[in-house]
């Protein structure tokens, strides 16, 4: 597995796609870009590294827990992509498509930008939506396909 650079734009069947988390396109979550600006530094994750491994998963657990209480507001616009940072995103890229996650309101989004039609998918989470995304060669909207599924989990 490789870690790929973000945003990170592949040739998929002849399409220009951005490959992202997504994170950097909700702007108006400003505590969640504090946070994102701060974990990002080279200096904070090596002194993160240099810790003890129990004291790293208890951190980890703390963040998990106040991101579960932060998403209960997930429907609140400041948690959601910011359609005109999506579409500076595609006129910087040349990109025609975009893939990513975060906010994981599965969904294909239609973006005009400049005049030009532009496509923005959004995937589900892993644990409760098991988003599936399937792209064949071709131009036509036929050949994407995104389906959510709920999968069932053992306790659950």
């Amino acid at each position: 597995m490789e870690m790929l650079e973000q945003p990170r734009l592949i040739d998929l069947y002849g399409t220009p796609t951005l490959l992202l988390h997504g994170d950097q396109l909700c702007t108006l979550d400003i505590q969640y870009q504090r946070y994102r600006a701060r974990v990002s530094q080279a200096d904070w994750q090596r002194r993160m590294l240099a810790r003890p491994l129990w004291f790293r998963r208890s951190v980890a657990a703390l963040l998990r827990g106040a991101s579960r209480l932060r998403n209960r507001k997930a429907d609140s616009p400041e948690m959601d992509v910011v359609a005109d940072d999506a579409e500076a995103l595609f006129r910087e890229s040349g990109a025609k498509r975009m893939i990513h996650g975060h906010t994981h309101r599965p969904f294909r989004h239609m973006h005009d930008v400049d005049g030009r039609r532009r496509e923005r998918i959004v995937l589900g989470d892993w644990y409760t939506q098991g988003s599936v995304l399937t792209i064949r060669p071709g131009d036509d909207a036929e050949s994407v396909e995104l389906q959510s599924l709920v999968r069932d989990f053992p306790g659950d």
